[in-house]
């Protein structure tokens, strides 16, 4: 296993021999990072990864299209059959090839693509294509339906309170930064429940772009909102809330659904009901961004989730911190790419530089190079490669090794991140000893 961290083409722990040692100059480096004024973190599919966590986009794809023999009961009834991919061949959706095989968002985008240039023929009375636009629903419906089970793990497998606990050590240590700081920006692609979780059990506040209690509508507003509590009750003296999350969910969530309301600007809404039969139910459930919601209302809610997005990161003295993110989004690497050109801002990726590297996440890897080939001081890459060339070598895996890859969520959340009350504590005791032992020695003197 190769570790590595990169500020530039510098890899600053190349010589370092042990373990302990890595993580100590890490967490060092990474305690003065998370003290930048605006501080913002894109978390990936990669951090809700576990035994009943969320599969990877790759393995979404891959148990969709040629599900295995020993499949889940449950998801039986909800991959493709050989109906499913009869229409694909009919329609000449071709489900083998390398984008859709990586990522079933692309795969999905494309058939709302096509559903879009289908609806536009129906329009103009090519009656010729009803039957086309029928069973390409079938797909559609059958590919949400099976996202939506994967990602509503809380419900159907269990939830998986590994994953929870490195979720709520994330959002505690978080939480605990300078309260003078502007408060933090957690953006995710990820559908699933994780964080909303974590920081419910915590006590934590966040706002998501929703207001209402009983009827949670979007409200793209709420994000210039801060908890505040008074000071004096006899004054208006204010107080912003220490624990405070901003949290945007970039590609949207497995509670939310559409509906129309004559009474709200939004039509999108956060149900509090998250059980797979209730959400299915809906006419227009997990909604997402795609092309057809890119011609339909300019995307929303995704425009307003993109662009603050764009305009917190590309603040002054912003710095980002990836996790679980692969770089093959491109809609949010270009986003990144601009704020690099701003000189104050910094950029924290972690990441082990592409996974199996002869067949998986080839386009990650040649992203995370290119940044690192940019040999720019303020784009730190830190992670683990194990250079595995295929699932053999992975089978092989040394057991002293795992658990020790540095980018991985839990090493991250446990190992690395710095706790800043207990390391305040332990600055002050050490500050406290070196003036005591002034004392001692001027009264030697």
């Amino acid at each position: 296993m190769k570790h590595f961290f990169y500020k530039g083409k510098e890899n600053i722990i190349a010589n370092e021999q042990t373990f302990e040692k890595i993580k100590e100059i890490i967490k060092k480096d990474l305690s003065k990072i998370l003290d930048t004024r605006n501080l913002s973190f894109l978390i990936g599919s990669g951090c809700s990864l576990g035994d009943n966590g969320i599969p990877t986009m790759k393995e979404l794809a891959d148990n969709l299209f040629e599900p295995k023999a020993e499949l889940n009961e449950n998801l039986k009834d909800k991959v493709f059959d050989a109906t499913h991919k009869a229409i694909l061949e009919r329609l000449k959706i071709n489900h083998t090839n390398e984008p859709f095989r990586t990522n079933l968002e692309t795969f999905l985008g494309t058939l709302y693509s096509y559903k879009f240039y289908l609806e536009k023929l129906k329009e103009a009375k090519e009656d010729a294509f009803d039957e086309d636009l029928k069973d390409l629903n079938k797909i559609i419906l059958r590919t949400k339906e099976y996202i939506l089970y994967e990602c509503l793990n809380e419900k159907n497998k269990g939830i998986d309170e590994n994953i929870v606990d490195i979720y709520k050590q994330f959002y505690r240590k978080l939480s605990l930064r300078d309260s003078n700081l502007p408060k933090p920006n957690v953006f995710t692609t990820n559908y699933d429940l994780f964080s909303e979780r974590a920081m419910d059990n915590l006590g934590i506040s966040y706002t998501n772009g929703f207001s209402g209690f009983v009827e949670r509508f979007f409200n793209p507003s709420i994000f210039n909102y801060a908890l505040a509590e008074q000071m004096d009750i006899s004054s208006l003296k204010w107080s912003v809330i220490d624990s405070f999350i901003y949290l945007f969910k970039i590609h949207g969530s497995v509670n939310w659904v559409e509906r129309e309301s004559n009474n709200k600007l939004f039509s999108i809404q956060e149900l509090q009901d998250v059980s797979f039969e209730k959400l299915k139910s809906e006419a227009n459930y997990m909604i997402y961004p795609s092309p057809l919601k890119q011609n339909a209302s300019l995307g929303s809610p995704y425009s307003d989730l993109f662009r603050e997005f764009q305009k917190r990161i590309t603040q002054k003295q912003s710095t980002l911190v990836t996790m679980g993110f692969s770089f093959g989004d491109e809609h949010i690497n270009n986003i990144i790419y601009q704020a690099l050109t701003i000189p104050s801002f910094r950029l924290v990726i972690f990441s082990d530089i592409g996974f199996y590297v002869d067949n998986k996440y080839k386009a990650a890897r040649i992203n995370i190079e290119k940044l690192i080939n940019l040999n720019d001081p303020r784009i730190w890459v830190i992670g683990t490669d194990s250079e595995f060339n295929n699932q053999t070598d992975w089978q092989k895996i040394n057991v002293d090794d795992i658990g020790k890859e540095l980018h991985f969520f839990d090493t991250i959340a446990n190992n690395l991140f710095p706790d800043f009350t207990q390391d305040r504590i332990e600055e002050a005791n050490k500050n406290l000893i070196k003036q005591l032992r002034v004392k001692i020695e001027e009264g030697n003197d």
